[in-house]
């Protein structure tokens, strides 16, 4: 395509709120915003027609879901959660308030009918998390595919639009101005126009993007692009949750079995890492910035090129990698989902600030569910109709040095999963300017216009 013209596009019948995403975060914003202005056009933009996202496509097929019950129980997980948001950015507002709603909205899913793992007598069952192993206030979804179409049920009854098989190339923005929904890409390439009077994006967040991750599908991994490119203020990228897991079926493995009779071959275990790592078994996840990661920084710099480590127990041989699971970082937001960006909101993977480098387990469902219920409501009750000027001067904005390419982008796709294995999965003493100065250098390089969401997404 020559990027001095224009491509066609389509212009869709204009919706108070669009909802990119149809995750958990997705579709609990989409509910909020019907519930808030019934009658209200409301519009789901996701790639895929069925299950997506880490929210109803996962390994484990059960999500974990942190909410205290008590006033003691909230302020022991504010002071758990910002104990372990270093060396990230965090905001004490936030976590307060994912603390304080975090049970309405888990009794919201129970009266809705969602499957929650329950004792012999009925009582849920709760568990401990990781970064707070034994606090027993997290509950275990157990049937994802039932509580989405719970979801959309509720959603397609209240006049909710499914946009099923198309995917958000950029946001619509009058410059220096409101986002004004988004141009899409449909499965045969087609762009389309949605107008929209308030934007919430819920794409996921960037593991998808990495050689090796457990992200559900149905996530392009490039919302924080996205989000950056409209002008949000991103924080907390750099910081994945890190999981180590066979290579073979990509199932979770405890580093922490190194304390305790694993191997690896010719590399005893040091004391002195031996002891900092005292208490890693209470969390799956590498912890930024905590005395405990020097176990899997060891381990990580025993890996071959690839990544990939061989271990040992009772003569069973294993081969391990770090697998990018889920993101800490996206748009900071207020307590209402609302970015610096006027119309636009954030949830789930794509926002942050209340929680930081590390998060504990089973709060990303609860901010999922706190800050999409949050985010939907004040899109609906703030929804603008742009006029059709503005909208003409936001699409020029969207088509201005536009470009698609399908195959530079997967030689981009390549390049970038590559180029972050190399060096953005965590080591010891990694060169933190290189994996920048190798995206700015390829961004400035590529026109394909999904490729460089790709790249943006890391890149700031």
């Amino acid at each position: 395509m020559d990027p001095n013209t224009s491509p066609p596009v389509a212009f869709l019948p204009p919706v108070d709120v669009l909802v990119l995403g149809a995750g958990l975060a997705g579709l609990r914003a989409a509910l909020a915003a019907l519930e808030a202005a019934p009658g209200a056009a409301v519009a789901v933009a996701a790639p895929l027609a069925g299950p997506s996202g880490s929210s109803f496509v996962n390994l484990n097929g059960r999500l974990g879901l942190h909410a205290p019950e008590t006033d003691a129980a909230r302020e022991a997980f504010c002071r758990e959660a910002l104990a372990v948001a270093g060396p990230g950015l965090v905001v004490p507002e936030l976590t307060a308030v994912l603390a304080a709603e975090a049970l309405p909205r888990r009794l919201e899913l129970e009266a809705l009918g969602a499957a929650f793992d329950r004792e012999p007598d009925g009582r849920l069952r709760l568990y401990g998390s990781c970064f707070s192993p034994d606090s027993r206030r997290a509950a275990l979804l157990v049937d994802l595919p039932g509580l989405r179409r719970l979801l959309w049920r509720r959603i397609k009854a209240a006049g909710g639009r499914s946009l099923a098989g198309t995917t958000a190339l950029s946001l619509a923005r009058e410059p220096g101005g409101a986002v004004l929904g988004a141009l899409l890409e449909d499965a045969s390439g087609s762009l389309l126009l949605q107008p929209a009077g308030a934007t919430v994006a819920a794409m996921g967040g960037t593991a998808p993007l990495f050689l090796r991750h457990q992200a559900g599908g149905g996530n392009p991994g490039f919302g924080h692009g996205l989000l950056a490119e409209a002008g949000a203020r991103l924080a907390n990228a750099e910081y994945l949750q890190w999981m180590w897991a066979g290579l073979a079926d990509r199932r979770f493995w405890p580093v922490w079995s190194l304390l305790d009779g694993t191997a690896v071959a010719g590399a005893p275990l040091p004391g002195e890492v031996a002891r900092a790592a005292v208490g890693r078994e209470g969390h799956c996840p590498l912890g930024h910035g905590l005395e405990d990661a020097a176990l899997d920084l060891w381990l990580a710099q025993r890996a071959d090129a690839d990544g990939v480590v061989v271990v040992t127990r009772g003569g069973e041989r294993l081969e391990v990698a770090l697998f990018a699971h889920a993101a800490n970082g996206g748009a900071v937001v207020d307590a209402r989902g609302r970015t610096d960006v006027p119309a636009l909101f954030a949830a789930g993977e794509c926002a942050t600030g209340m929680h930081g480098a590390n998060r504990i387990g089973g709060a990303m469902v609860a901010a999922c569910l706190v800050f999409g219920a949050r985010a939907g409501e004040t899109a609906a009750r703030e929804a603008w109709r742009p006029e059709a000027p503005a909208l003409a001067r936001g699409l020029a904005a969207c088509l201005e040095g536009f470009g698609r390419d399908r195959e530079e982008e997967r030689e981009v796709v390549s390049w970038l999963a590559r180029t972050l294995q190399k060096h953005a999965s965590p080591r010891r003493n990694p060169d933190a300017t290189a994996v920048w100065r190798l995206l700015r250098q390829r961004l400035g390089q590529t026109r394909d216009r999904p490729s460089r969401l790709r790249l943006a997404s890391l890149a700031r």
